[in-house]
């Protein structure tokens, strides 16, 4: 199965990689911008928010992924992570997994891919996931529904989320969707259950 890398991503992200045990990240497609390759959603006070991580497209427009790097000209890791830190301290896992994502966001990379992976990696072993991961060496050219990562430059998947308590729950209806964050700082070892398949 063929993905794009992707910011702390979605439930429904890791609901579709949960399908199979291999994965292929495309390093050579052409970075697309208002995608999850550079954000992800969070719940806060107001409703859905995004955050993006700054990038330099080298080659503008036809820079291929893994050449995009993580702009540092602002302090998007102290704004990204007090607005994570304000959404969830009422959360009942903030207090295990806050610290860690906290170090995750200001782990120092050049490369947005690599900076990705780190997460990813931190993410798979959260939620007990054992699945094998590679990465592009040429562009892979679309041919089958193995195929996700067109399908993941949607804002909503029409994959069916179970609900869960939502810090915001008592404001606001279920907002499906969100950063596979908002499920394991209101679920934390349990979040696997809601992404495997039922």
């Amino acid at each position: 199965m063929i993905y794009s890398t992707n910011y702390f991503g979605s439930i429904p992200y890791f609901q579709s990689i949960v399908k199979g045990s291999k994965i292929v990240i495309d390093l050579h497609e052409h970075y697309k911008k208002q995608t999850w390759r550079n954000r992800t959603q969070i719940l806060e006070s107001n409703g859905p928010m995004y955050l993006s991580v700054p990038v330099i497209r080298p080659n503008g427009s036809k820079t291929p992924v893994k050449d995009v790097k993580i702009s540092n000209e602002t302090n998007w890791r102290k704004d990204h992570w007090k607005a994570i830190q304000s959404s969830y301290q009422h959360a009942p896992y903030f207090f295990y997994y806050g610290p860690q994502i906290k170090a995750l966001i200001f782990h120092e990379e050049e490369l947005l891919y690599k900076f990705n992976r780190y997460i990813m990696e931190q993410l798979f072993s959260w939620l007990d996931l054992d699945i094998e991961v590679s990465y592009s060496e040429e562009y892979i050219i679309p041919k089958d529904e193995e195929d996700y990562r067109i399908a993941l430059d949607h804002k909503k998947f029409a994959i069916e989320q179970k609900e869960y308590i939502q810090v915001f729950s008592d404001k606001y209806p279920f907002f499906p969707n969100l950063s596979i964050l908002d499920l394991l700082m209101n679920e934390g070892p349990l979040a696997r259950n809601y992404i495997l398949p039922r």
